[in-house]
């Protein structure tokens, strides 16, 4: 069924290009919101991998156009990497990023995992922070480290989120008790682990609870052909 799932929202939807860069939207190979449809090596440089860690952190609870208004008054501000967090006083940092919500928390959060990411190796490829480095951040749970992980820096772990829970659930997969651990397991186990598959997987759920699987689901048209909901309305 995780297989299939993933064949029909491909089919349907297509190529996502997450996680989007903003800082390069209307590049080459980048449209004009930063995204990167069938380029999974992206981000390359340090200052690109560390937009996508500040949109994991800013993305919490917000949606994500408010999220592009924050990463671009960062970038108008010269905010680029770790370092321009850090000498950045936190007043001034919680007004930049206002846009995204609860700010001044979240600029607490940036500086802190500036400090994570400021070591030498921090944002190279074969760099990062491992996942309990990631975790025992303050403000930064499973979503956010693996968000990170997967998008910044091609790990091949899958991000589960609360549009993850609610499919699933509606398709009579999970009960909706369970863990982030053991539903993330469930994509690990039917899935080979590669960060491609992943990527798109997680980009092709969020995408697909905007269009038909939302709080209040629009069944007509939805290609989940498995889904109980949509059965269960005759559609």
């Amino acid at each position: 069924m995780i297989r299939r799932l993933h064949a029909e929202l491909l089919a349907e939807y297509g190529p996502q290009g997450w996680w989007p860069v903003p800082g390069r939207a209307g590049r080459r190979g980048f449209d004009g919101r930063g995204y990167h449809a069938g380029d999974f090596l992206t981000p390359r440089v340090p200052r690109d991998r560390f937009e996508v860690v500040m949109g994991a952190v800013l993305t919490q609870n917000t949606a994500w156009t408010n999220v592009e208004t924050a990463l671009r008054r960062l970038r108008e501000a010269g905010i680029r990497l770790p370092a321009d967090v850090l000498s950045c006083p936190p007043a001034r940092l919680g007004s930049l990023i206002r846009s995204s919500g609860y700010y001044n928390q979240k600029a607490l959060k940036l500086r802190g995992i500036a400090v994570l990411f400021q070591a030498a190796r921090a944002l190279s490829p074969a760099g990062g922070p491992s996942r309990d480095a990631l975790l025992a951040q303050w403000g930064v749970g499973a979503e956010t480290a693996d968000s990170i992980l997967l998008y910044a820096f091609q790990k091949p772990v899958f991000v589960v989120d609360a549009y993850t829970r609610r499919i699933l659930g509606r398709m009579g997969l999970i009960e909706g008790r369970e863990s982030y651990g053991a539903i993330q397991g469930m994509f690990h186990a039917a899935l080979s682990p590669r960060h491609e598959l992943f990527n798109e997987y997680h980009a092709l759920i969020v995408e697909h609870a905007k269009r038909h699987c939302r709080s209040t689901p629009v069944c007509v048209g939805c290609p989940v052909r498995t889904c109980r909901h949509r059965s269960s309305n005759g559609t």
